[in-house]
């Protein structure tokens, strides 16, 4: 079933995300990008989720003794070869995403896909390929960061959808009008993937952003029916969209993973990790993005209070 965050939690958000529209975020400053620091260094990319993710897991491993500093630099493709080195020992990244990342790098860029829509089937693909760069993949959690596809509420209750088969039976006499990022129509897991995966039918595309601001206004203004966004995205908690269920599995299973460099880890270090792990869902990421992106709240202060509900680190004053 899709997730849904209920109104009474979404109230506060409401207001903000509205008035977010009125300021599109250009782009990030860059922290300091210096291996320096003494410690467990946990690596991030500069986006919301891996800012959060990666105070998330700074303050787990607190918790179990284990001294941290966040280190924000710009791509996977600078963490990973840094946490190859040792120069970081930790970082979240995406399961399916990982995997082909390392499947590429390892065996070519003609390397066939390894990644899946199972989980256990690409860690299964992924975690050897981890290993010959001296990095271990530790739990997915069940929070999945992936291409989903959604419409307004209003949308899925005038037409009775919920899936994305139900819609491409729907589309068969009412085809569809899509707002994505400018490459969706060439990409295999955005329309390729919808015309032969579910049979969905489509009057026009409308180029926007990728899971953003632009793509989310043009399904609320009805100048789109079907948006791409990202299933962990805060706008989805926001305006209580609906992500029509991907009931013939087409995307690969992101799921968010804590990568390790294998000369750090210690068995208080996967403890921790594998502890948040079993906590996070892709609800709780919505409301965690949600939080920072559109209240305008500190990713620090939004990852202590969740761990703290969670009852991974102790509240405060106790």
């Amino acid at each position: 079933m899709t997730r849904r965050t209920s109104r009474s939690k979404t109230r506060a958000i409401r207001s903000a995300a509205t008035a977010f529209f009125a300021v599109l975020i250009a782009g990030f400053g860059l922290s300091a990008c210096g291996f320096g620091s003494s410690g467990t260094l946990i690596g991030t990319t500069n986006f919301t989720e891996s800012r959060i993710l990666g105070q998330i897991y700074s303050l787990a491993l607190d918790n179990a003794g284990i001294e941290t500093t966040v280190k924000e630099l710009t791509t996977s493709e600078i963490v990973i070869p840094a946490l190859e080195k040792n120069q970081l020992q930790v970082m979240p990244n995406y399961l399916a995403t990982f995997t082909e990342y390392l499947n590429l790098n390892i065996n070519g860029p003609q390397a066939p896909a390894l990644a899946s829509s199972s989980v256990e089937k690409t860690l299964a693909a992924g975690q050897p390929l981890a290993q010959e760069k001296g990095l271990t993949i530790l739990t997915p959690a069940a929070a999945q960061d992936q291409n989903a596809f959604a419409v307004t509420p209003e949308f899925a209750k005038k037409n009775n959808l919920a899936t994305l088969s139900q819609l491409g039976v729907w589309s068969q006499s009412n085809p569809v009008n899509l707002g994505a990022g400018p490459d969706c129509p060439t990409r295999p897991f955005c329309q390729p993937g919808l015309e032969e995966t579910y049979n969905i039918k489509f009057n026009s595309f409308t180029a926007l952003d990728t899971g953003g601001p632009l793509t989310v206004q043009a399904l609320l203004q009805n100048k789109i029916n079907l948006g791409l966004v990202f299933s962990s995205s805060g706008f989805i908690a926001a305006y209580d969209l609906v992500v029509l269920d991907d009931d013939k599995n087409l995307q690969a299973a992101d799921n968010v993973i804590p990568v390790v460099n294998n000369e750090a880890s210690t068995p208080q270090m996967v403890a921790a990790l594998n502890g948040v792990s079993a906590k996070l869902t892709t609800q709780d990421l919505q409301e965690l993005n949600a939080k920072v992106d559109l209240q305008r709240q500190d990713p620090l202060d939004v990852a202590r209070d969740w761990l703290q509900s969670e009852g991974l680190i102790p509240p405060p004053n106790s």
